[in-house]
């Protein structure tokens, strides 16, 4: 015989039965000396069935309000709009390890992410976790994240640039707008934060330098790194593709090289990368002559290099690198090689740059400019967040300015700027674009000159005077 369910109770809402409140249901509950009353003056319980099936409930302090939700959330549920508030009580940071796959397509491992996706990880480790890794979901509120982006900029003494802080900025609005999709949150609480402005750099600060400085800046650096300026100012190869670079890359014959792979330094360690920084970066690339004589030069006086094509998955292959710090000693038993043996160092970005920094202080060339930024660091030992205070300085010309400079170069021998963008492997041409717009050292001289050019033995033509003409 087949079981009647259980009846469920007509009053909805009910009373939650009260100590203090005098009506008949609680004078039978909780009997006492108390004034009687004929309505209940307590908390009422409003019940509702969810998507799921499952019972639940919500106390409001009046019958009014209990009432209000019951419709609201009735409503809801008819509409499909209805959001568990459980979903939203998870913190950011459990919030994160559930988002961040999504953004990675499940790539666990970091060699393989892409530059976008190891600066957006970075984001939220250095700028975002200390900040808000503990609040939940349904906590984040649109005050506290517009007071947390102001904090970022340098301009208020924070450790970003107007363009930094609205790419951190990307990852927290993206963060809470899937949170939305995933109907953990009903509203994104980061909409409607205003960005700082990013202020334009004066030509002057943004024009690259000129192969003249390049020369000089050259002449002081160690011989062992003269080279790869030369490469880089003839071919506008970025650092990490210089990095990676391997001699099986390099066509002599044809007097090219094929762009295949870079070495990244995710979290301090480098990693061998399969593509270089987007799938415009995958290119080849002509060598001039002094390119290709240097990079001559160079396997001639490397009889231990390899030309050997292997794969990222075979590990660094030092052998294979075209440029690398000088040769360094092993410390400890590796696989690769045994302890006291000499070995080919990759090239890392901080140890060339402090090499970088001075040739350019010593040539004479350098523009520099300090300012004072708050860093958020997280005490190991205590686990809690402190802001220090420290300074920063920003050089000129960074070693990145050989691309633009290549790019000058290339405007000023009449190549299009389509294939400019192809060589330098842009996916969009906008710093090739400022550059072929600006690219003239004195723009202004050569304006200056166009207007008052007349030619050899020309009479200027008497031209008709200007004279004030009264207000009617």
């Amino acid at each position: 015989m087949r079981k009647k369910a259980p009846a469920r109770a007509s009053t909805n809402p009910r009373p939650n039965p009260s100590m203090r409140c005098g009506c008949p249901a609680c004078l039978k509950r909780y009997p006492g000396d108390r004034p009687p009353a004929s309505e209940h003056t307590g908390s009422w319980e409003a019940r509702y069935t969810d998507t799921t099936g499952r019972e639940r409930s919500k106390t409001k302090p009046t019958y009014q309000e209990a009432i209000a939700f019951l419709e609201e959330t009735r409503t809801a549920l008819r509409q499909r709009t209805w959001i568990d508030p459980a979903r939203g009580e998870i913190t950011l940071a459990d919030w994160w390890r559930l988002w961040w796959p999504t953004q990675t397509k499940g790539e666990t491992r970091i060699e393989h992410w892409t530059q976008s996706q190891l600066r957006d990880e970075g984001m939220w480790r250095n700028h975002i976790a200390p900040t808000f890794a503990g609040v939940r979901l349904y906590e984040m509120e649109w005050r506290q994240t517009q007071l947390w982006v102001n904090a970022l900029h340098d301009e208020n003494g924070g450790p970003l640039a107007a363009s930094s802080v609205t790419k951190c900025f990307q990852v927290l609005d993206r963060m809470l707008e899937d949170a939305k999709r995933d109907r953990r949150i009903p509203f994104n609480p980061a909409e409607g934060v205003r960005l700082p402005t990013i202020k334009k750099k004066h030509p002057e600060d943004r024009r690259p330098p000129t192969y003249a400085q390049l020369w000089l800046i050259r002449q002081k650096l160690p011989a062992y790194f003269q080279a790869l300026l030369i490469v880089a100012q003839e071919t506008g190869l970025r650092f990490q593709e210089l990095a990676g670079l391997r001699w099986h890359c390099v066509d002599f014959e044809r007097r090219r090289i094929h762009v295949r792979e870079v070495l990244v330094e995710p979290r301090g360690k480098i990693k061998r990368k399969a593509y270089p920084k987007s799938d415009a970066g995958l290119r080849t690339v002509p060598m001039t002559g002094l390119a290709a004589r240097v990079l001559r030069e160079l396997w001639a006086d490397e009889p231990g290099a390899s030309r050997d094509a292997s794969e990222p998955a075979d590990g660094l292959r030092e052998d294979e690198l075209v440029f690398h710090g000088r040769n360094k000693v092993r410390r400890g038993s590796r696989a690769n090689g045994a302890a006291g043996e000499p070995y080919r160092a990759p090239l890392r970005r901080s140890a060339f740059r402090r090499v970088w920094i001075t040739a350019i202080a010593e040539a004479g060339v350098v523009r520099k400019a300090v300012r004072t930024v708050t860093v958020r660091k997280v005490d190991e030992r205590t686990g809690r967040t402190r802001a220090e205070k420290v300074e920063r300085t920003d050089w000129w010309p960074d070693f990145h300015d050989c691309r633009h400079a290549f790019a000058s170069r290339l405007h000023d021998r009449g190549v299009p700027e389509v294939i400019t963008q192809e060589i330098l492997g842009h996916e969009r041409a906008g710093e090739v674009t400022w550059i072929y717009t600006h690219a003239a050292a004195d723009y202004a001289g050569q304006v200056l000159a166009a207007l008052e050019e007349r030619k050899p033995g020309a009479v200027r033509k008497p031209g008709r005077r200007l004279r004030a003409v009264p207000a009617a």
